[in-house]
């Protein structure tokens, strides 16, 4: 639960000495009408907005406005460990009482239940809950007015968290984890900022008195910080009085301490620091300019962040230009505006560099950023960006009814912490649209000159502990800076390709046959001439979207594996290099304003493509889908960027634990089959541009091997455009294409690998594998999902909260096809060394008790539960009935009805799940690696 989200950043009126600030953020723009809000006597807003996405549901979102930022030092990790606390147990929840309530009505925790805790706040959301249920609505506001002062904070379950969080910072002790804990201390010099990482510290998380956290949560959880958020298929007006009775009577201290905000000392020195970890794999030097936001939320800012994103668009175009067609010393440049404070953001510069050669590369991306900033953007790449901003709003005003309703708490959530503007779709649009289109080239380019100023600069760099002495010093930094600021540049010339994106001449083919699909009475099924077979839904899910589909059988199964390390590659050459006549960068600017896409795959078995596009676009898209077929493009530039780049990649792999782990589970899955792909030294050597090439060529090319599906709000010039499109891409109606099957599955029998490694932050990491031969069904397929569920619900209780173990267990159970009808069921997690040998034992322990007792009777009916509420969910949109028409033409799994669905789940019980657990413990093969630390 504990969430590193970015923050968007509001300033403050007035900074003291001690750079604390005491603000009042505001927008000048009105909210949207639709939105229901109100502020309680105790000091509590609420928002309240109808929504029908999803139909029959409605999200909760308990916002507050207090973070770790707010902490004592003897308190560091407390505002975290109160989010955790918050679903152990409150005045009208014992215990667990929170999660079971809820879950006992199909809203699961982790998926629908969560939380997260930053610096500057802490959110909670209730997500997807059944409107039709008022007594679930009424518990539901219930569970937030306990967050809201009445947690239970009792000693046996504060006790019992520590541990969890305990593992849940030995988990999030990652490479990137270690190198920004370093780095914050000198981004963050001077603030308070520097020493909150969230999660906090170990010896205050496992020793702190009873008393310290109830009073931190007296202190800072109370309404006057406090948000209530609702947005669904809901009325709003009862839904407001239920608000004000339930949430009015919540007590405010007489004496509230004020809520602080903290900024970041300015500078006029530049900042310099380095961080290093084993286990770091790229070099990377970021330079930051750190600038204040304005408290007021204005127009005229919306403007100015407007021409933010107009900026970073445009120079990371022209960075990326640079890097397809210089390789010398970067394998990555980017510009990008981050928020890092609540009144603080930065403007970045950052070049990830080849090995040895960092100074260089800063000196590529500061030199472009330094030509953009003296000559300013062309009129070409002004009117471009313009296009696709509108296009994007086009698109989206469109579709403004299938914004979902946690996209809305989300804004609103910004709108409470930061005063950020929420306006209705229109309203919206029509500031940004006219902001965009009377904003000149002159504007843009005197704005430009403003972002980089020489004052509270900021560089730092990260990279591998066997490459720091390579680092380069702060002069060295300076100087190259300095160059590039007095050097001549010329200015930036655009080439525009005008060709058409097809130059030949394309006729419609006929239809050769029609045909049904079996369960879908609204799809229609045609065979082209060329033998490629068609199949079209319509619906009315989503006003202004087509999502599209293609597939056959093949994949990777039909290389020979000496080619299978360029066979990995092929694809993303191919996505990579651009299209016929254009170039990656000119076919993404031939698509200016265009709403459509279309990428290949390959995988083992199968290869093909996904797409999407709106209904004014679906020519586009088929023309990205002919020319994939018809004229890919590999270029020799991208595949050296590509091989350089995993180059530097393998010089720090082997430090790369994570690597490691997951190197030795593929191989022990596979029996060490020979075809069983690792990425290391081999790899790179076999890889080769001519045999991708060829590899992508064989798979994607006979349209009469593939399938093609469109779902969606279908134009009606579709089936003509398809028969001229698809109807013309070559075929061979001899040829047929199946999959070989390799047997990549563990050997018979068990499989135990243990292996010890190097680490930085030491902990164990356990997974375990059983698979077998099973007779595909639905109600087989359905019952590896529950088991995997309940024994997700098992070890929460066992592992995590009763063990205080494991941050958690990540469990599935599923049924695949291809190439055999096979069952699986997986686990991993995370835990203390000296608990590992342990947790496994009640692993597998849990395990034997499903097929020698029967499942807990309210946990599979919960489970039951949210599989019917998720499907009602699903079936409300394009890509469930994608997959369903995948699984009717390559599985031959046939659709279930509604009411047979239904009935299959009613049947679904404790004796058949303890009979299929039976069947895949007594028959399967099990995988077992272990991966401890190396004293």
């Amino acid at each position: 639960m504990y969430n590193t989200h970015k923050k968007q950043i509001i300033n403050a009126m007035m900074i003291l000495s001690c750079h604390v600030m005491f603000s009042q953020f505001k927008t000048t723009i009105a909210l949207d009408k639709n939105v229901t809000t109100g502020k309680l006597k105790n000091g509590l807003t609420y928002y309240i907005l109808h929504n029908e996405e999803p139909k029959d549901r409605a999200s909760f979102y308990f916002v507050q406005n207090v973070g770790a930022i707010l902490e004592e030092d003897n308190q560091n990790g407390l505002a975290h460990f109160l989010e955790h606390m918050a679903f152990n147990g409150t005045e009208h929840f014992k215990g667990k009482g929170i999660i079971k309530m809820l879950e006992k009505n199909g809203v699961t925790f982790g998926k629908d239940i969560n939380a997260y805790t930053a610096q500057d706040e802490t959110v909670y959301n209730i997500s997807g809950v059944p409107v039709n249920n008022e007594k679930l609505i009424d518990s539901t506001l219930w569970v937030l007015h306990d967050w809201s002062g009445s947690l239970s904070l009792s000693n046996e379950e504060i006790d019992a968290e520590r541990g969890v969080i305990t593992e849940e910072w030995r988990t999030r002790r990652t490479s990137s984890f270690r190198l920004k804990n370093q780095t914050d201390q000198i981004l963050y010099k001077g603030s308070k900022y520097s020493k909150r990482d969230v999660i906090g510290e170990l010896n205050i998380i496992n020793n702190f008195k009873y008393p310290e956290l109830r009073n931190y949560y007296k202190k800072w959880y109370r309404p006057d910080l406090q948000a209530v958020i609702i947005v669904g298929d809901i009325d709003v007006k009862a839904m407001e009085e239920r608000v004000k009775i339930i949430f009015s009577n919540i007590p405010l201290a007489k004496k509230a301490t004020p809520r602080k905000y903290y900024d970041i000392p300015k500078h006029d020195e530049l900042y310099f620091g380095t961080a290093s970890d084993k286990e770091a794999v790229n070099t990377q030097i970021t330079l930051q300019y750190v600038l204040d936001e304005p408290l007021v939320k204005d127009s005229i800012l919306t403007r100015k962040n407007v021409m933010n994103s107009f900026y970073t668009s445009i120079l990371n175009s022209r960075l990326k230009e640079l890097l397809l067609k210089n390789q010398k010393s970067s394998l990555n440049l980017k510009a990008y505006f981050e928020p890092i404070s609540r009144l603080n953001t930065s403007f970045n510069l950052s070049a990830t560099a080849q090995k040895d050669r960092l100074l260089e590369s800063f000196e590529e991306v500061y030199t472009e950023a330094e030509r953009l900033k003296r000559y300013g953007a062309v009129p070409a790449e002004l009117d471009r960006i313009k296009k696709d901003f509108i296009s994007s709003y086009d698109d989206f005003l469109k579709n403004k009814d299938k914004v979902d309703s946690d996209s809305w708490a989300d804004k609103l959530t910004g709108y409470f912490l930061k005063a950020k503007p929420f306006l209705s779709p229109e309203d919206d649009y029509n500031l940004v649209v006219g902001i965009i289109k009377n904003l000149s080239l002159e504007e843009l380019n005197n704005y430009l000159k403003t972002i980089q100023q020489n004052t509270n600069q900021v560089v730092l760099v990260t990279g591998s502990e066997k490459d720091k002495n390579e680092f380069p010093t702060k002069q060295a930094v300076i100087d190259v800076m300095k160059k590039v600021e007095t050097m001549p540049l010329a200015p930036y010339k655009k080439k525009v390709n005008n060709d058409p994106l097809i130059q030949k001449e394309l006729k419609p083919v006929r239809i050769k046959e029609n045909f049904n699909v079996p369960e879908l009475a609204d799809a229609k099924g045609y065979i082209l001439e060329n033998g490629a077979k068609i199949i079209i839904l319509p619906t009315n899910y989503s006003s202004d979207q087509v999502l599209f589909t293609a597939f056959g059988k093949g994949g990777k199964s039909l290389v020979k594996q000496e080619d299978l390390a360029s066979a990995e590659i092929a694809t993303t050459l191919a996505r990579s290099s651009g299209l016929s006549n254009f170039d990656t960068t000119a076919l993404k600017e031939k698509l200016t304003d265009k709403v459509a896409k279309v990428t290949p795959y390959i995988t083992e078995n199968t290869q093909g493509f996904q797409g999407s596009s709106n209904g004014q676009d679906f020519e586009t898209m088929l023309q990205l889908l002919y020319l994939s077929f018809e004229a890919p493009r590999f270029d020799v530039n991208i595949y050296d960027i590509l091989k350089t780049q995993y180059k530097n990649r393998l010089e720090n792999l082997k430090e790369d634990n994570d690597n490691a782990f997951n190197d030795t589970v593929a191989l022990a899955n596979s029996n060490h089959n020979t075809r069983t792909f690792i990425f290391n030294e081999k790899f790179l050597e076999n890889i080769n541009l001519q045999k991708a090439e060829k590899i992508y060529r064989d798979r994607i090319r006979n349209a009469a091997n593939f399938t093609f599906v469109f779902v969606g709000n279908i134009p009606e010039s579709a089936l003509g455009l398809i028969q001229k499109y698809i109807g013309n891409i070559p075929s061979d109606l001899t040829a047929t294409s199946s999959f070989t099957d390799h047997n990549l599955e563990p050997k018979k029998g068990k499989t135990v690998v243990h292996f010890k490694r190097k680490m930085q932050t030491p902990k164990s990491t356990a997974y375990l594998h059983l698979t077998g031969k099973i007779q595909y069904s639905e109600e087989n397929a359905i019952g590896m999902y529950i088991i995997g569920e309940l024994l997700s619900k098992r070890f929460l209780q066992t592992i995590r909260e009763e063990e205080g173990g494991s941050y958690g267990v990540t469990v599935k159970g599923s049924l695949q096809t291809l190439p055999s009808s096979r069952y699986d069921l997986s686990l991993s997690f995370d835990c203390n060394p000296e608990k590992q040998h342990k947790l496994m034992q009640i692993v597998y322990k849990e395990l034997d008790d499903l097929k020698s007792k029967p499942a807990i009777a309210s946990d599979l009916e919960d489970i039951k539960k949210a599989i019917i509420k998720s499907r009602e969910e699903s079936i409300k949109t394009n890509s469930y009935w994608g997959s369903i028409i995948y699984n009717i033409s390559m599985n031959d799994i046939p659709n279930m009805q509604d009411t047979d669905y239904k009935n299959l789940i009613s049947k679904i019980n404790q004796k058949t799940i303890q009979q299929l657990s039976k069947h895949v413990l007594d028959n399967s093969s099990s995988v077992e690696v272990i991966m401890d630390p190396k004293q």
